[in-house]
């Protein structure tokens, strides 16, 4: 069958299944709603369980074991630009009233700066800052690991340039008090340039937008998780009247497994989000999210290029396995792996940290953080190669799952 013969194959199932869909009106609204109150349920039950209330403010103690000019110096400065900061309180006591606290329950972590962590930061040795958390508060713990880690790569990058301003300082005629007070202001000036202005605190708490911003978050979640069911029922609802003896005769006409597979997607793809951009509209009648226009579109598409993924999984599920039960079974572990992998049912924060460095080469973690991106974090721009590349090679997969289950059916 030729190219042509086959768009126009695809382009008349399109409209049948379309067809298909409109007789069911019914169906469709329940469909719409039926999503709605059970998932706004589950994940309002799962954001009050597992989640801190909004604005929660983080306490955070430092302590320094060191005591030189600088620890002593960089604990100040910690502790001043995080007093005006409104999710994180950061405050230098003692190790013993540290722990005293965090068996409390009053801290969520503590953080130190140990015995000869000025004098390795001279020296070029490798600096460690040991941080313990609050088995009770895991996500707040997770939170300021993230803040410390942030610190030590700057610290890194400190270090980096101290040791080779000290490595020329000792070429010239210098003494070793000039010297050590000629690096004392080379870490002051780098201390102040780094946290003058609430870079650390701000890149990473306000980063963490299943912390910091619980309700946004779980809103988008919440859309992304409709959206997911959407297109698993639409592709369930369309297509169910292919009986066996329609399938034998459709055959006998010349029609593939692709194009009545490929017009089921399509189908179930504009339907989807048909459903998830009239709830998206929804949404912003109660939460107004400042985007733009090339934001919609950005959104648009990672919608689009997740919803066609998703369907191509599903579809390859279908090719493959006869039993219309089973076939059930695994597209919806299939739906649930997809939507707690992406972080929409509890955040990736949780999650342990080998689980975490597989993360990225799921789409739909993928997508997630991409639409967090756009909608919580204002960013203003966004990298679609890798989901496009999966879904080239998903279609691809697709097309030949087909042409392989067609001989082998022979």
């Amino acid at each position: 069958m030729s190219n042509l013969q086959s768009i126009r194959t695809i382009i008349f199932f399109f409209n049948q299944y379309n067809k298909q869909v409109k007789k069911k009106w019914a169906t469709l609204l329940l469909l719409f709603l039926f999503p709605i109150c059970l998932i706004g349920l589950l994940l309002g039950l799962i954001a009050g369980l597992i989640m801190p209330p909004e604005n929660t403010l983080i306490r955070v103690i430092l302590v320094d074991e060191d005591g030189t000019k600088e620890s002593m110096l960089f604990t100040r400065l910690l502790e001043e630009t995080a007093t005006d900061n409104q999710f994180i309180q950061i405050v230098s006591m003692t190790k013993e009233h540290a722990e005293r606290l965090m068996e409390q329950n009053e801290v969520s972590a503590y953080f130190s700066f140990p015995e000869g962590f000025t004098a390795d930061l001279y020296e070029g040795e490798s600096v460690t800052i040991p941080i313990v958390g609050n088995p009770s508060k895991p996500t707040e713990s997770q939170v300021i690991k993230q803040l410390v880690d942030s610190m030590a790569r700057l610290l890194a990058t400190a270090q980096a340039n101290i040791l080779t301003i000290n490595d020329y300082a000792k070429k010239l005629d210098m003494s070793k008090s000039e010297r050590e007070e000629m690096l004392l202001q080379q870490f002051m000036d780098f201390t102040l340039y780094t946290l003058g202005k609430n870079k650390l605190l701000d890149e990473e708490v306000i980063a963490n937008v299943a912390t910091s911003s619980p309700k946004h978050y779980y809103i988008l979640a919440g859309w992304f998780t409709l959206l997911s069911i959407w297109l698993l029922a639409f592709y369930m609802v369309v297509g169910k009247e292919e009986h066996a003896a329609m399938l034998v005769r459709m055959k006998l006409f010349g029609v593939t497994i692709w194009q009545r597979i490929f017009a089921r997607i399509l189908v179930s793809l504009s339907g989807s989000l048909l459903f998830a951009a009239v709830m998206f509209y929804v949404i912003e009648q109660f939460i107004q999210y400042d985007l733009y226009v090339v934001d919609y579109l950005r959104f648009g598409l990672f919608a689009f290029l997740y919803g066609l993924l998703f369907l191509i999984g599903v579809a390859v599920i279908d090719v493959w396995i006869s039993s219309r039960k089973i076939v059930l079974l695994l597209q919806s572990l299939f739906t649930f792996f997809l939507l707690f992998i992406s972080g929409a049912v509890i955040p990736t924060l949780y999650f342990p940290q080998a689980v975490q460095g597989v993360l990225p080469f799921v789409f739909s973690y993928e997508t997630m953080n991409w639409l967090i991106d756009i909608v919580l974090e204002e960013r203003n721009y966004a990298d679609f190669t890798k989901m496009m590349v999966s879904t080239g090679i998903g279609l691809v997969l697709l097309r030949l799952s087909t042409i392989a289950k067609e001989r082998w059916s022979r």
